[in-house]
């Protein structure tokens, strides 16, 4: 018979106020079964009885997934662990990214089309030289003399036939060629498409962490400097709850362009995820990101909003941040912990302000 789990743990909590493991948490040897740590990691960060939260309990306490754990512990430490957080840890190390599946499939069908539009154009720019040789070599044969060897004569003749069905069939590989093209234009825009988010029209967290593995990159052969933005609108689930998640998205929306104002060849700006941004700053000093950042805060806690549909008076919107510089002895975890502490620090301290980050966080 199949146990169905997320019963058995939920009436275990219904009924069990003390420590004491449920008949199913316990080996027959009397030693506590991986569903006891479950059920205790459960309840102790009151996470939701989804088969989400299940699943990342169970990989957690029973698989080998080593950043997984590393960011649960640092959640945990920080008071982070939440449905929520539970949700991005859960599409970030458990659920197959389809999308990463289908950028490898666009790829490799782009570089086809290229080594295949390639090909092509070689090929036609041989036959055209072929061509070319043939009708001379053909007519320097025929003006030389009449007593030509017949056998000679039907192969200048075949030949020609050759010249004249490769010509006919010309502008049909050059129509395959155009559309090859287009092809590729589409598939290239078909991947573009994936890398951006479709409210704020920023780029997407896969989009990020590929972003931040290129810079990263840089720093270490260039010595190059980076400086990372984590941003989180403020009360931002009072917003949905009270007016609306359309209200809602429109309020991401005007965050998204007013961050975006951040943005040129070397500062990348994101949508990371819910209400949360992050902005790269390449070759930038930590001082100055820091106040462009602020100013941004600035600009939009100045503004009293009305909510369009109902005309009643949002107020002031605002956000928080944490900004962290990158050092050589950072890595992409250890910078993408810095500044979400910086920002965990901001919220702490009121909201609505930028804090950078310091060792004593």
């Amino acid at each position: 018979m199949k146990l169905d789990i997320k019963n058995i743990l939920e009436s275990y909590f219904k009924d069990n106020e003390g420590d004491d493991a449920c008949p199913v948490c316990i080996e027959d040897d009397g030693a506590r079964s991986p569903l006891f740590a479950i059920a205790s990691f459960i309840r102790q960060h009151n996470l939701n009885l989804s088969s989400t939260n299940l699943e990342l309990a169970w990989e957690y306490i029973c698989g080998g997934k080593v950043g997984l754990k590393n960011e649960i512990v640092g959640l945990s430490s920080a008071g982070r662990l939440d449905n929520g957080s539970a949700v991005e840890l859960h599409e970030k190390y458990l659920r197959s990214d389809i999308g990463v599946q289908i950028d490898k499939i666009l790829m490799e069908a782009i570089a086809h089309i290229r080594e295949t539009t390639t090909i092509i154009e070689d090929g036609n720019k041989n036959t055209i030289e072929c061509e070319t040789n043939l009708i001379a070599q053909a007519d320097n044969i025929r003006s030389r003399s009449g007593d030509i060897d017949i056998a000679i004569k039907k192969l200048l003749d075949l030949s020609q036939l050759m010249v004249e069905s490769t010509r006919e069939n010309r502008e049909q590989i050059h129509d395959t060629n155009k559309k090859l093209a287009r092809l590729q234009n589409e598939l290239e825009l078909a991947r573009n498409e994936a890398d951006y988010d479709q409210l704020t029209k920023l780029a997407n967290r896969r989009k990020f962490e590929r972003t931040l593995d290129e810079v990263l990159e840089k720093l270490l052969a260039k010595d190059q400097s980076l400086v990372l933005a984590f941003i989180d609108i403020d009360h931002f689930k009072k917003i949905n709850d009270t007016f609306g998640h359309e209200c809602g998205d429109r309020v991401l929306r005007l965050v998204a362009d007013e961050l975006s104002s951040l943005a040129n060849s070397k500062c990348h700006t994101s949508r990371y995820g819910g209400e949360e941004f992050a902005v790269i700053f390449e070759a930038a000093n930590i001082k100055d990101v820091w106040k462009k950042v602020d100013n941004c805060r600035e600009a939009l806690a100045s503004r009293e909003l009305v909510d369009l549909e109902s005309g009643q008076a949002i107020g002031k919107v605002s956000f928080s941040a944490g900004v962290a510089e990158c050092l050589k002895s950072d890595n992409k975890r250890s910078i993408l912990r810095k500044a979400d502490l910086a920002l965990y620090e901001a919220k702490s301290q009121g909201r609505n302000n930028v804090l950078t980050y310091s060792n004593d966080l």
